[in-house]
């Protein structure tokens, strides 16, 4: 029954909890969230520090649990933690670099990510996003289809709007899909017509 009722708590119910002071309920959620949150600052990055700067962002987080609020969800608060602490540590190491301008206009006919996911696979997208989408562009990506985290939620670790955050994931879209296009076509000997039709349609 234990176990029925820890996987049946909500995140935010045991931010609450260790709020009040349940060490116990601090600790499920740093079993919930350490490998996500691990996977997220190795996709950002960090790489050999992506376990130092996990640890980083939960001491950050027991450190500031009087800060977090219910009404947010406890997942969007613990990524801006963490992306907060990756930022610090990039700025430690490099100067910043400036994010890549594209021009576009949102349309709710965008094309799907799975498609591109499925046609070109996982990795291999996920590395080819860091090297041409911006830090926040990969970072909302990453959120939304890989944590499923709603569009509000990234809203609140990117700290900005809604439509920001969707103009943000179309442009991200735009961007990646004629680079997958070209990729595919060069793999598998299609025409480029026939490569965006695939990365456009393909659901695996």
């Amino acid at each position: 029954m234990a176990h029925t009722t820890e996987t049946t708590i909500s995140n935010e119910e045991l931010a609450c909890r260790a709020q009040r002071g349940c060490a116990q309920s601090f600790d499920l959620l740093l079993r919930r969230f350490q490998t996500p949150v691990l996977h997220f600052l190795r996709h950002r990055g960090a790489n050999a520090d992506a376990e130092d700067l996990t640890q980083e962002t939960f001491l950050r987080a027991y450190e500031n649990l009087h800060r977090y609020r219910p009404r947010w969800t406890f997942s969007a608060w613990l990524f801006t933690i963490a992306r907060r602490a990756s930022i610090n540590q990039h700025r430690r190491a490099r100067p910043a670099v400036e994010p890549l301008s594209m021009e576009a206009t949102p349309s709710p006919e965008a094309e799907p990510l799975e498609a591109m996911i499925a046609a070109e696979g996982r990795r291999r997208l996920w590395d080819l996003a860091a090297d041409v989408l911006s830090e926040e562009q990969t970072t909302a990506l990453w959120l939304h289809y890989v944590e499923d985290m709603p569009v509000r939620g990234i809203a609140l670790v990117l700290g900005c709007s809604v439509a920001s955050v969707k103009v943000t994931l179309f442009r991200a879209r735009k961007r990646l899909k004629p680079l997958l296009a070209r990729q595919y076509a060069a793999r598998h000997g299609a025409t480029p017509a026939q490569a965006v039709e695939k990365v456009g349609t393909s659901h695996g």
